[in-house]
């Protein structure tokens, strides 16, 4: 099947899908049918939406010749139509304040693992979520728990009389109005779309009455979000003639092993449309490891092997908690670990933002590396002393008033010492303390960190002790996470574990499909070898190699 835009057929119908298979370059593809589409119908013309902002975000890298503007996640785009709104979740101070019974915390999203293993801060997030489900599935608002019913209410009459709104009313409120772009772009092109809900989807017919041609692109066995009321059936209906359609056939990520044990494995899946690619053509590795999520030693001491030797790693679980263990046994081996993907959460990213920061954003593991910048017996820049310093105490290293000179040196005078740097350090330190500071004597840092300073710092200082400084500054290459986070990601080889909560082992049971999906997509972010773990309990799934 030629490029969409080598195909006059599509003047008989106005709807295209693409399939692209893990790893076949989905994103160039669209890219190219992006330059093309803008070069035969104006640049103005083209809308393009993903699910995700990572989506979004990776197609606008690519420099793309249409309007920054018209480029976005689908709520992004409604948003930027009813821009006179504020968006409820983000100012719900007032909202908590009349009715603290029925707060909600404004807290983390729970896209990050399945729906029936959230754990909520408060009962107004489970109110919201459910009322997020029945919207995003199209359901009768009246068959909602009846206390939900009832938060709903309340939040409604806030909206209202505040002029907000949320995040699912971006997309009800834009499919309740005529096309919402100016211009009244021609084109339009969708990705990720087997994750769109109901209510996004009849979004994206409604808009397509107003357009041209649409193209749709995602990949139904990689549905992630179907507790959210995503749904393959979305991407896969209604029926359309095979010349609409293509398949990526060629996959440049997956090995052949690890191709063959993923497509048996999303097999599984009876009621799904064949859709057949090519690995890469080295074989690759698969094994199965005798460790699991609640005994992770050989698995840490993998990842730390495979790091050493330059490879990514992922380490993969259907659930957060999955990963406590994990994350407890890679700081005491001072193996460096993040998750890029979710930068937000903390506990993924221990060792904090690996970009550069807005001064009063420094992250512990920055504040040791400035302690450790310039030869041992040298003076530090002023702008690394101010950064390190901020985590020492006072009593028997500084001398008084140490931390206001500092600031005042950097505020007033930019740092300039005048070549006085001997009589400065002299004044602000103790002498023992400067003595052992100068020779950036890592032990001594750590006998004088303040007590609030302790526990975030004893991680990157183990990473220090026993990998070097270069550990450190390197970004980590061990990522670990949900399934869920990594969505469009890769690592050179994928640790995964195949346990499941208590809650997702019952849906499995009445349901395996999302479950199997969910596993698939952990197999295929490998690119050259995939290991399986041992189950941790009886609530597992079967991924045997």
């Amino acid at each position: 099947m030629n490029d969409i835009e080598h195909d006059e057929r599509l003047g008989e119908m106005n709807e295209y899908r693409v399939a692209g298979p893990p790893g076949t370059g989905k994103t160039t593809y669209l890219a190219r049918q992006i330059e093309a589409a803008a070069n035969k119908h104006g640049a103005e013309n083209i809308i393009v939406a993903s699910y995700t902002k990572a989506a979004a975000t990776e197609l606008n890298r690519r420099e793309l010749p249409i309007p920054r503007e018209n480029i976005g996640t689908l709520h992004a785009l409604c948003y930027r139509y009813l821009k006179d709104y504020a968006i409820a979740e983000v100012n719900a101070e007032s909202f908590n304040e009349e009715h603290p019974q029925d707060a909600i915390s404004g807290g983390r999203s729970n896209m990050d693992e399945m729906l029936v293993d959230a754990v909520y801060e408060t009962d107004g997030d489970g109110h919201l979520a459910t009322y997020n489900l029945w919207r995003s599935k199209c359901l009768p608002l009246e068959t909602m728990p009846k206390n939900t019913i009832a938060w709903v209410k309340k939040w409604e009459s806030w909206k209202h009389g505040n002029q907000m709104i949320d995040f699912t009313d971006m997309i009800s409120i834009t499919l309740s109005m005529g096309n919402p772009f100016p211009g009244d772009p021609t084109v339009g092109i969708y990705d990720e779309v087997q994750d769109f809900d109901a209510l996004q989807m009849r979004l994206l017919r409604h808009w397509s009455q107003f357009q041209n041609h649409i193209i749709l692109a995602g990949d139904a066995d990689q549905t992630l979000y179907s507790f959210a009321g995503a749904s393959p059936e979305a991407f896969l209906n209604p029926p359309l003639l095979p010349q609409f359609k293509r398949v990526l056939r060629q996959s440049w990520r997956l090995p052949k092993k690890v191709h063959e044990l993923s497509q048996r494995w999303i097999k599984k899946i009876k009621n799904r449309e064949p859709q057949d690619f090519l690995p890469r053509e080295e074989e690759g590795h698969t094994a199965m490891l005798r460790g699991a999520y609640n005994a992770p030693d050989e698995i840490v001491d993998l990842a730390g092997r495979l790091a050493s030797d330059g490879k990514s790693v992922m380490i993969l679980a259907s659930s957060g908690y999955l990963l406590n263990q994990t994350k407890v046994k890679l700081k005491e081996a001072g193996l460096p670990y993040w998750n890029p993907y979710r930068p937000a959460r903390g506990d993924w990213n221990p060792m904090g933002s690996f970009k550069r920061m807005a001064a009063g954003r420094i992250s512990t593991r920055e504040r040791i590396l400035s302690f450790l910048n310039n030869v041992a017996g040298d003076y530090w820049r002023v702008e690394d002393l101010a950064r390190w310093i901020e985590l020492i105490k006072i009593r028997g290293v500084l001398k008084k008033g140490a931390k206001d000179r500092i600031t005042w040196l950097l505020e007033d005078r930019k740092g300039f010492l005048g070549g006085n740097e001997a009589e400065f350090y002299a004044e602000i330190f103790e002498e023992f303390a400067l003595e052992r500071a100068m020779r950036r004597d890592v032990a001594w840092l750590q006998s004088a960190l303040l007590s609030t300073k302790r526990n975030a710092a004893t991680y990157p200082l183990t990473v220090y002790k026993k990998h070097g400084r270069q550990a450190l500054e390197d970004k980590p290459r061990i990522t670990i996470g949900t399934v869920h986070s990594v969505k469009g990601g890769e690592a050179a080889a994928v640790i995964l574990y195949p346990d499941l909560s208590r809650a997702a082992m019952m849906e499995y049971q009445k349901d395996p499909d999302s479950v199997i999906r969910t596993f698939y997509v952990g197999m295929t972010r490998a690119r050259e070898s995939l290991y399986i773990c041992r189950n941790g309990s009886n609530m597992a799934v079967n991924l045997q190699v």
